[in-house]
C-alpha cells in the first residue's frame, strides 16, 4: 500500500438546497446529504462503504467521481489538490476515475449497441480510430466474459447479470486506477452476484485497480473488502480492516448492521435491522448524536454531544464515532 492515498477526502460535506412550494416560500430547508467526511483509498486496495439507504453513500460517491462538487472540504487525487487543478489535469483524473453504477439497465442506453455503449469513452477522449476503438471493445468484452459476437446487440436483449458486465467493460476502456462501484450487484439476483464479485475480484489482480465498494449488504462487504467504513446520516460512525471490523465492531450502529446480516445455515435472511425507530428527519437533524434516537446504549452526553471519529483502544486503524466505543 502506498504512503500517499490514490484519492483522499479532507472535511468534505455535500449540502442540498430545498426550494419551497410557493412564491411566498423561495427556502424550504437545507439538507446535509453528507457531513465531514474524511477517508482514503490506497492503490490495489477495496475499500467498502457500507450504510442504510438515506446515509450518504451515494452522494459520497459522486463526490469522489467528481460528479458532485463539495459544499465544503477538499479532495486530494494523488496528493494534488482537485480544487487545482486545470482543464486538462481534470479530464485526465477523469480517465483515471470511473464508476459502475447500481442499476445495469437504466445505467445503459437502450439506443445504443453495447460496441457503442463500450467504446463511447474512447471517442469522447478520442482514443484510437474507428478499427483500433472496435479491436478494443472486442478485448474488452473477452475481459468481462462475454462474447464479441454479441457487440452489436442492444442492452434488453442481455439478462441482468451480462448488461453489468456491460457496465464494467465501459468502466474499463479507459484504463481507470479507481473504479467507483455503486452497489453493483444490488439489483441482481443472489446467484449472479458472485459470478459479477468474482469477476471484480479478478479485474482488480489482473489490471491492478483499486475499488471504492458501495453496499449494505454486509455478506458482500465481507467477500470483496480490505477496508470498511460504515456510514449513518451523512457521517463515518466506523471505520476498520474488513477482519477488524467484523471481529469486534464498536459502533451501536454496526453492531446492528451485522446482527441483521444472514448467516450461512441459519435460514432466511432477517427482515430490516435489529434496531428500533427510524432514520431522523434530514431537514431536522437530532442534536448531539445522529444514531441517538434509536441508539440502546444513548445517555444525557450522546443527546448534547456529537462524538468524533477517534480511535478504539487497541490501535489507531480503527474508529469510531460513539460516546462508548471503549466499552464493548
Amino acid at each position: 500500500m502506498s504512503a500517499v492515498p490514490l484519492i483522499e477526502a479532507r472535511g468534505i460535506s455535500k449540502r442540498f438546497t430545498l426550494r419551497g412550494a410557493g412564491l411566498f416560500a423561495p427556502h424550504a430547508g437545507t439538507i446535509h446529504a453528507v457531513e465531514d467526511v474524511s477517508l482514503a483509498v490506497h492503490g490495489g486496495e477495496t475499500f467498502a462503504l457500507v450504510g442504510e439507504s438515506g446515509s450518504g453513500k451515494t452522494t459520497l460517491a459522486r463526490m469522489l467521481g467528481l460528479l458532485h462538487r463539495p459544499s465544503a472540504g477538499s479532495l486530494y487525487y494523488d496528493g494534488r489538490n482537485v480544487e487545482g487543478m486545470n482543464k486538462r489535469d481534470i479530464k485526465a483524473l477523469r480517465r483515471n476515475v470511473q464508476m459502475i453504477f447500481q442499476d445495469p439497465q437504466g445505467s445503459l442506453d437502450p439506443r445504443m449497441t453495447v460496441a457503442a455503449i463500450i467504446s463511447e469513452p474512447l471517442r469522447i477522449h478520442r482514443i484510437g480510430d474507428r478499427r483500433s476503438r472496435a479491436e478494443m471493445v472486442r478485448e474488452l468484452m473477452d475481459a468481462v466474459g462475454l462474447s464479441a459476437d454479441l457487440a452489436d446487440r442492444y442492452p434488453h436483449e442481455f439478462s441482468g447479470g451480462q448488461r453489468q458486465r456491460i457496465g464494467i467493460a465501459r468502466a474499463l476502456a479507459l484504463e481507470p486506477r479507481l473504479v467507483i462501484a455503486d452497489e453493483p450487484v444490488s439489483a441482481l439476483d443472489v446467484s449472479v452476484q458472485s459470478q459479477v464479485l468474482n469477476l471484480m475480484q479478478d479485474l482488480k489482480e489482473s489490471r491492478g485497480l483499486s475499488y471504492l465498494f458501495i453496499a449494505h449488504d454486509l455478506a458482500v462487504v465481507d467477500h470483496i473488502a480490505d477496508r470498511v467504513a460504515v456510514m449513518y446520516f451523512g457521517r463515518i460512525v466506523e471505520q476498520a480492516t474488513r477482519d477488524d471490523l467484523f471481529a469486534r465492531p464498536s459502533h451501536p450502529y454496526t453492531q446492528a448492521l451485522l446482527r441483521a446480516a444472514p448467516t450461512p445455515g441459519a435460514g432466511k435472511r432477517k427482515p430490516g435491522l435489529s434496531l428500533g425507530g427510524e432514520v431522523p428527519n434530514p431537514l431536522a437533524p437530532p442534536t448531539g448524536c445522529p444514531f441517538h434516537p434509536r441508539c440502546p446504549r444513548a445517555a444525557d452526553i450522546c443527546r448534547a454531544t456529537l462524538p468524533p471519529l477517534e480511535p478504539v483502544s487497541g490501535g489507531d486503524s480503527h474508529q469510531a464515532a460513539c460516546h462508548f466505543k471503549d466499552e464493548g
